[in-house]
């Protein structure tokens, strides 16, 4: 009868416990997988709302001020050190830029002002300054495209202009 060896007995033994170890592992990442977003804490765990439940929230809560946390008051200011009431900021507006990608406006009285511009792929903003400041330039490899922006009525909008490179 052949015996088997120390040398095949340990080879055994280690694979087993490789087995057992990767069979631990993969017990424990699936209960944690499990775990996630089922109250890692303990306790009942909240369902998530939808957008209709969510909207009657927000419209209750704006609705009633007594259930918002109270701020703390700040300390009482003479009436000459009060700041003047902030401005309600101006909407802004996405004036589209062609294929070059957008610009988003806003117009503080009759003058535009932008906010951010978002080069589509192969585009990016050029910084000139020869530009006027309601002016935007996006550069691209065979087309560069200026978007003139202006006012009417508190709303931005925006004159797009193409120029092929050669």
């Amino acid at each position: 009868m052949n015996r088997p060896s120390k040398r095949t007995t340990r080879t055994g033994l280690l694979a087993g416990l490789w087995v057992a170890a990767a069979a631990g592992a993969l017990l424990l990442g699936l209960t944690a997988v499990g775990q996630i977003g089922s109250g890692l804490a303990g306790g009942d765990p909240v369902p998530p709302m939808a957008a209709e439940e969510v909207e009657a929230s927000l419209a209750r809560h704006a609705a009633d001020p007594a259930q918002a946390p109270a701020a703390p008051s700040p300390a009482p200011q003479s009436p000459a050190s009060q700041p003047a009431p902030a401005a309600e900021p101006s909407p802004t507006g996405v004036v589209p830029a062609g294929r070059a990608g957008s610009v988003l406006a806003r117009c503080e009285g009759d003058v535009p002002r932008v906010v951010s511009v978002n080069p589509a792929q192969g585009f990016e903003r050029e910084d000139d300054d020869d530009l006027a400041p309601g002016q935007v330039l996006l550069d691209g490899d065979d087309l560069d495209v200026r978007v003139t922006l202006s006012c009417a009525n508190g709303t931005p909008s925006g004159e797009v202009t193409t120029v092929v490179e050669d």
